[in-house]
């Protein structure tokens, strides 16, 4: 028992140990990956769920033993950081987010990192995601269009290797018709219970409304209308894709981004209560000076009345 006790305070076999806190950076690095590459959804979410409760619980432990190590007190760092891009990128992927942000932040507050410098991290980290949020959602407003997408049309060639889907638009213009064309078996499966579905794509066509797209496969070629927009021989040699000529681009974060719809509710219950307040106020003005209209008229007519000979 002696030799065991000796063997968990012994600071090398600390060290050792926290090696394995580079499991959980690898992971958050994958992550980043997953959240920037690719949609992420869950083929079996209970599976996933006990498969990250155990890791992230096995991960606690170790960060909690070896917190006065040097490595862990370095990857806590690291992992706040990491953290960032997968809060902003996949902000409605709950499952995901919370686990992480937990063993992020435990690492960083319980390591034996000097309290002042930890202060100072900390400093540093909160302006971090601060500044990080406010550009990232400038920029989001600045710089996208704000339309109403919806796909109406989708069919994956003969071979499997490519699908198309028709993209309606609704802007503030006519509107407008796109046909994509994205690489289907570049989807992959991540820990046998992440589906993950590529965003790169390639826009074949595009047409202002009024305009129809009359998608049809044959023998691995694409026709619009009756034309040629897309040939499979040209991207697909030797089962392997060729998507370097610079036309095919990753979506990084849709239109439909979870944070940025709860922004756009928020934003938007708060204007019709400001509407109503003002209704409201405009209502109580009227009634305000309805009855002070009132109010003079019957001092008119009583005034009158006096006035009139008896």
């Amino acid at each position: 028992m002696e030799k065991f006790q000796r063997l968990i305070r012994n600071k090398w076999f600390k060290l050792g140990v926290s090696l394995f806190g580079l499991l959980y950076t690898w992971f958050l690095c994958y992550a980043c990956y997953m959240v920037f590459f690719y949609d992420i959804s869950y083929s079996n979410r209970v599976m996933f769920a006990v498969l990250y409760v155990i890791f992230t619980v096995f991960t606690g432990f170790i960060i909690y033993y070896t917190r006065k190590s040097p490595i862990t007190r370095i990857l806590s760092l690291v992992n706040v950081v990491l953290l960032l891009p997968i809060l902003l990128l996949d902000w409605g992927n709950l499952p995901l987010i919370i686990p992480a942000a937990l063993i992020c932040f435990f690492g960083f507050f319980t390591s034996g990192i000097n309290p002042t410098a930890k202060t100072v991290w900390g400093t540093i980290f909160l302006l971090l995601y601060i500044v990080g949020s406010v550009i990232f959602y400038f920029v989001w407003y600045v710089f996208r269009t704000t339309t109403e997408d919806t796909i109406i049309g989708t069919e994956t060639s003969p071979s499997g290797n490519f699908s198309y889907y028709i993209l309606d638009i609704k802007n503030n213009s006519t509107g407008k018709l796109d046909v994509y064309m994205i690489p289907t078996s570049l989807n992959d499966t991540a820990f046998g219970c992440i589906e993950l579905d590529t965003t790169l794509k390639k826009r074949v066509k595009q047409a202002v409304k009024p305009a129809t797209a009359d998608c049809e496969w044959i023998d691995g070629n694409l026709y619009i209308n009756g034309e040629l927009y897309f040939s499979e021989a040209k991207y697909y040699q030797d089962d392997e894709y060729i998507l370097d000529d610079g036309t095919w681009t990753y979506t990084y974060f849709e239109i439909e981004y979870p944070i940025n719809t709860l922004i756009e509710q928020v934003t938007d219950i708060a204007g019709k209560a400001v509407d109503k307040l003002k209704e409201s106020t405009a209502e109580t003005s009227a009634a305000d000076t309805s009855a002070e209209t009132s109010a003079a008229e019957t001092s008119a007519d009583e005034t009158a009345a006096d006035d009139e000979p008896v």
